[in-house]
């Protein structure tokens, strides 16, 4: 296929063929597609670095938990993105399609990452409870709602491994994004934590300060990601 040879010239670093204008064009395109990649290749690896940094930090107590990374979708996704550089047929499903437009894939934002919670919260740790095996209960008492705009004074969800009860401690204040899509752990951000240093968001006090600013700027973009899970 056409398309496929310009991908592949793009893959080598060949340059684009400037005598025909429609191959010029598809050689363009193909480099935006492998900018995207490349974009979301990094993210992935920022994302695992920090989650494997946090177990480092975890100590035997727990894991000081910064921000929740999304751990299967970083995973899926990554699988998702070496197919794609194995053969240039995939590598044009991901690029116009496979990535970035809805369900899991709108986690790939900060704005998808709002876009997908079906619960926004801060409030305080009032208890936790075993649901079984390393699964727990959390049950929070809201102080405000972000998203949706208003709910019950209580929220409960779920989390799961051996830090949760350290981690979830009684009076603990967070913010908690609590996801719709099936699988997605809630990603949370306490108070007292240092913040993880995400653009200007560095600057925060600690990480409920940084959450609360990740939140706020995300929500007007969130309105626009589709977070469908078909």
């Amino acid at each position: 296929m056409e398309r496929d040879d310009e991908l592949m010239a793009v893959l080598l670093g060949e340059p684009p063929d400037t005598r025909d204008g429609a191959s010029a064009a598809r050689h363009a395109a193909a480099e935006r597609d492998m900018d995207a990649v490349r974009e979301q290749l990094r993210w992935i690896g920022d994302g695992l670095a920090r989650e494997a940094a946090g177990r480092e930090a975890a100590g035997p107590a727990g894991p000081v938990r910064r921000r929740r990374v999304r751990g299967w979708g970083l995973f899926a996704l990554a699988a998702s993105v070496v197919l794609a550089l194995l053969g240039t047929g995939t590598m044009y499903v991901v690029a116009h399609g496979g990535v970035g437009e809805g369900g899991a894939d709108a986690l790939l934002t900060e704005e998808g990452l709002v876009a997908c919670a079906r619960a926004v919260v801060e409030g305080t740790v009032e208890r936790v409870e075993s649901a079984g095996g390393d699964r727990y209960r959390i049950v929070l008492e809201v102080e405000r709602y972000y998203k949706p705009s208003s709910g019950d004074r209580r929220l409960s969800f779920s989390d799961q491994g051996e830090y949760v009860p350290a981690y979830y401690r009684t009076g603990a204040r967070m913010l908690v994004l609590v996801s719709s899509l099936s699988g997605e752990g809630p990603v949370t951000y306490r108070a007292g934590d240092e913040p993880y240093a995400e653009g200007g968001k560095g600057a925060a006090g600690d990480d409920l300060e940084a959450g609360r600013l990740m939140v706020e700027e995300a929500l007007p973009g969130a309105r626009d990601v589709d977070c469908s899970a078909g």
